[in-house]
This record gives structure tokens, sequence and C-alpha cells, in this order.
């Protein structure tokens, strides 16, 4: 469900208005699509895109749900259907966008994604794991930089782990570790 609600948010707030196309949602047996017209903006590539890099083309219309509490940061959504869907999720043409969010869709990984009483780790949380791994001292910035997400979203990311006690912090905030308990 948060998927689709990020997709058609973004839908909405990327949609290029004056095509006359608005956003639409076709819901078939297996799966749902949610189609915004206009493509990536101009200044925007397909890595930037998946990346989470947010270029409003209808920046009043996002200030809008910001206010009304629809939105609660930019730069979120994508990485959060590409961990619940991945890449394939997205279909991104010269005109048009289009989200597909399969039903019954069974992700699975090596922390045991639904498995009985086993964590089910999603592709961003195991990204950010992968990254401890390799440097037990790294930083919230330093995690913000290599993985291209954003300085909230690797706070939401390293919260949800703690609480699924995946990884733990011993020490500090300066001079502390990040240890991967499972």
């Amino acid at each position: 469900m948060a998927s689709f609600k990020e997709a058609w948010q973004n839908a909405c707030i990327h949609t290029k208005w004056d095509k006359g196309n608005p956003p639409a949602v076709y819901i078939f047996s297996d799966r749902m699509e949610i189609i915004s017209t206009g493509g990536l903006p101009v200044d925007l590539n397909k890595e930037e895109f998946y990346k989470g890099i947010s270029k409003p083309v209808n920046f009043k219309l996002q200030k809008i749900f910001g206010q009304l509490g629809y939105v609660e940061q930019t730069g979120h959504g994508i990485p959060l259907i590409i961990s619940n869907y991945g890449k394939q999720a997205f279909d991104i043409m010269e005109n048009f966008v289009n989200v597909t969010i399969p039903f019954n869709y069974e992700k699975k990984n090596r922390y045991g994604a639904d498995a009985d009483n086993e964590v089910s780790i999603n592709e961003a949380e195991k990204r950010v794991i992968d990254y401890i791994s390799q440097n037990s001292s790294i930083t919230i910035r330093e995690l913000v930089a290599v993985s291209g997400y954003s300085d909230g979203y690797i706070r939401k990311i390293l919260a949800s782990l703690k609480e699924k006690k995946v990884i733990e912090r011993q020490g500090g905030n300066k001079t502390g570790k990040w240890v991967v308990i499972s």
C-alpha cells in the first residue's frame, strides 16, 4: 500500500498537466499500473531518478501536498518502490512513466524475508547493511553520499534496522561503530 501511495503522489506531482492527460490508475487481475504524463524532467537521468533525486514538475502542487501532510519529504518514494519491487517496476518512456505494482508479489532475500519468525529486509535496507558491513564506523553523512538516499531516508532505514534488531550502534555518534547482529 505504501508503494501505491508513493507512486500515485509522484504521478500527481510530476505529471505535466499542460499535456491534457491526467495521471491514471489501471487495475488488472494481477497488478495495478500508475501512469504519469511527461516522462522524466529534462535535467534528470534514470540513475538520478532511481536514487530518489526529486525535481518536481509542479512545485506548487508539491508544496500543497506537503502542507496537507500528504508528503513528508521528497526523494524517498522511488527508492521505496524499488526496495519493494525492483527497478523493473518502472517503465520510463519519453512521454510517460508507468509504475507497475504486482499483486501477491513474493520478495525473498538473504535475511529470511517471507519465512516464519524471520525478519524481512528490503533492498534499501540491504544496501545500508552492506555499507555498514564494509565500514562499521560509517557515518550517516557517508551513508547518504554512497547510497544516494536522502539524510531523512537513511535515518528511517537505520531506525527500521535497529527496530528489527538487525543492527545496533555501539558507542557514541562520533567514536562509535555499527554492528550487524544477524
